[in-house]
């Protein structure tokens, strides 16, 4: 979709004679579709935030939502602006297990003035971040850090001594938590020296080698004295513990970044890709008990990577995470998450199509690419066979997806059967699904020259195997890329509760929260949706929560076999009983409030009807998403130099669009998607790969 909203840009007829999205089944999105069911609640594929950061899809939301003009065109609209289809949210926080019992961690990011997205702000252009920046930024933080624990503290004798320790005996002189005042010299010194060094501005000589390899030598002695002074303590107090492994991991990221010669390397970031991020900061002085640091676990969590022994092979590529977390922190513009009112096929995909029908470009819906064919030559798409999946009426000129639920033009849960032919059943069927057994209309060719010029591929990785055999024989590597780029199924759970989150005992609303037990590690607090929904006064709820995380083990390119409808109703039960025994466990640590005397409290469910007791929980939404198209595309180490660019396919009339491709960012999330899509309509217009890409990212 960003693909051809860049491609779509006024005058594009310029250029083009037309411009046709092909779709498999009914609706548009891929992982972020979403639709509408019983009570108009929203359906999704599983939790989207976006992050203050995101400054390419905030942009492209926005020019939609002015070009889409609703105040003018669809004045009933509940969303009509950007700001009203989306909330900034500065609630987050990780839960933190101490001594086998969970406790909330929660903290409050600061909001700024700032906007993401601004469309007049300008194009910085797609050049790597500085890494001196971050270390600089990093460093300061770690330094106020410490600093600001001094600001409730007695000073002895040179050192500092926490007096708010849970440990700590009573009395005017507590000295059960003390943190050497060496430890905030020796940040200060490495930050100074790492002054010296970028102001010498490249200069030749001796010098600046020696104050770089003077700042590693310097963090050094700051976590040496960090861990003497707190790591016994650390075992006795969650606070304490927290405090340690915080100044512990980010001490270690710097001096990783120095040490590892990042701040010269043309690579950057990219140069310490091949190795995990936990394994790098324990190589960096860590402590090797960060493992189970609460950030860690959501940081991992974030991305659906391994965090248990698989991890040096499945979890986040070291480069990543810190050019990630990085952004995430350091570059927010106005809040650091930020919600959508609605669906996500509500706030972005209906109101795109909307535009790009407007200006022009067409949408084949119930088509289902099934192989694109390599040219004799071997260096262009000669074909690609589709599956028609379902024939329109003679009077339909166009299938049209959307229908209105409440004030809002959105995607139904199932095909309208009503401008199809031949469709009997269609409902039911499931025409997403790789899977799907549901007879095609016909089988249809399109070919190079005639159909065709060229061809944006944005299909996700995860069907490479099946839709593109021929150009991983031909090219080594599409062979790599699929070998390399792994994915992973996940699952989530939504539900919706009659007593609000308060009631139930949760005190932080509008929250996100992560690092928490497995399967469903990072739930989210909607109660914002509760407006866009259509629940009847008995039965509307007072809670909307959703929870996500990953489901089994990582991939190599394929889904593991067999990616059939069997194995997915597997999958799906399975998610099913995970779902059973978290609202039967874990989820009363969040929501106290469902534990009663006699077990959950099952009626307290929205919709249920006649269902009773733990019969209840299938009328909630419970989705494996274990499809090939659906699975989440890691950044696993080592994979980063098998992603291939969008301009890099090996074919000259085939670009890449996508979160899995080489786009700077390099993980799965909406940016990155974005960035995908926007760098393919630039090959294809022949711009170069950064033309009007906001932001820093990844060389």
């Amino acid at each position: 979709m960003a693909a051809a909203w860049r491609l779509s840009e006024p005058g594009w007829r310029d250029e083009f004679e037309t411009i046709t999205v092909y779709q498999r089944g009914w609706r548009l999105g891929g992982k972020g579709a979403s639709s509408r069911g019983a009570n108009g609640r929203i359906e999704e594929h599983g939790l989207h935030l976006w992050l203050g950061y995101y400054e390419n899809a905030f942009r492209m939301l926005r020019e939609c939502y002015a070009e889409l003009d609703r105040s003018s065109t669809d004045p009933t609209a509940r969303v009509r602006t950007w700001r009203d289809a989306m909330i900034a949210t500065p609630e987050v926080g990780l839960e933190d297990l101490d001594l086998g019992t969970w406790r909330h961690w929660m903290g409050r990011f600061s909001t700024n003035d700032e906007l993401p997205g601004d469309p007049d702000a300008p194009d910085a252009g797609n050049q790597p971040m500085a890494t001196v920046d971050y270390v600089r930024r990093a460093l300061r933080l770690v330094a106020d850090f410490l600093e600001s624990l001094t600001t409730a503290v007695a000073v002895r004798s040179g050192r500092v001594v926490l007096s708010t320790s849970r440990s700590a005996p009573p009395g005017p002189d507590p000295l059960a938590a003390s943190l050497p005042v060496a430890a905030l010299a020796g940040v200060l010194e490495a930050l100074q020296r790492l002054h010296h060094a970028s102001d010498r501005d490249g200069h030749d000589d001796n010098n600046g080698h020696d104050d770089l390899t003077g700042a590693v030598t310097s963090l050094d002695r700051a976590l040496t004295e960090v861990r003497a002074a707190l790591r016994e303590l650390a075992a006795e107090d969650p606070d304490v513990r927290r405090t340690w492994h915080l100044v512990s991991v980010m001490t270690a990221s710097v001096r990783g970044v120095l040490a590892d010669g990042l701040l010269t390397d043309p690579n950057g970031f990219r140069a310490v890709n091949d190795e995990d991020f936990l394994d790098w900061i324990i190589r960096h002085g860590a402590a090797p008990e960060v493992a189970e640091f609460a950030f860690i676990r959501g940081l991992y969590d974030l991305v659906f990577a391994d965090r248990g022994a698989a991890r040096t092979r499945h979890g986040v590529s070291a480069g990543v995470a810190v050019f990630m977390t990085s952004k995430m922190f350091f570059e927010y513009k106005g809040a650091i998450f930020w919600k959508m009112t609605a669906g996500m096929g509500d706030i972005v995909f209906a109101p795109m199509y909307e535009v790009l029908r407007k200006r022009g470009v067409d949408f084949e819906f119930f088509h289902r690419v099934d192989a694109l064919h390599v040219a004799d030559d071997g260096l262009t798409i000669e074909a690609i066979t589709m599956g028609r999946q379902a024939a329109l009426r003679s009077e339909q000129s166009y299938y049209e997806p959307l229908v209105r639920v409440g004030d809002l033009p959105t995607f139904p849960d199932a095909p309208l059967a009503d401008q199809l032919t031949g469709a009997d059943g269609i409902e039911r069927a499931l025409l997403e699904a790789h899977w799907c057994d549901w007879p095609d209309a016909e089988q249809i060719v399109l070919q190079r020259g005639v159909d065709f010029d060229d061809m944006v591929f944005a299909i996700p990785i995860g069907m490479a195997p099946y839709v593109a055999r021929e150009l991983i024989t031909r090219r080594p590597e599409w062979r790599s890329m699929v070998e390399h780029v792994q994915t992973t199924a996940t699952q989530a759970l939504q539900l919706w509760l009659r007593p609000e989150e308060r009631d139930l005992g949760w005190p932080y609303a509008g929250a996100t929260v992560s690092a928490y037990a497995q399967p469903f590690n990072t739930w989210a607090s909607m109660d914002q949706l509760r407006e866009a929904e259509c629940w009847p006064d008995a039965e509307r709820p007072g809670t909307i929560a959703y929870f996500c995380g990953a489901l089994g083990r990582p991939a190599n390119g394929a889904p593991p076999p067999p990616a059939n409808a069997a194995n997915a109703r597997r999958q799906h039960r399975t998610v099913e009983q995970h779902a059973l025994r978290f609202m039967s466990g874990e989820l009363t640590h969040l929501l106290p409030g469902l534990a009663g005397p006699f077990g959950t409290r099952w009626e307290l469910l929205c919709g249920a009807g006649s269902e009773e007791g733990m019969r209840a929980l299938a009328t909630q939404y419970v989705r494996a998403n274990v499809d090939p198209s659906d699975r989440y595309v890691l950044c696993a180490p080592g994979s980063d130099r098998f992603r291939l660019r969008a301009d890099e396919s090996g074919f000259d009339n085939l670009f890449l669009a996508g979160d899995w491709t080489d786009n700077g960012l390099n993980a799965g999330c909406i940016e990155a998607a974005v960035l995908g899509g926007l760098q393919a309509a630039n090959a294809v217009l022949g711009h170069s790969r950064n033309y009007r890409i906001a932001g820093n990212y990844l060389g």
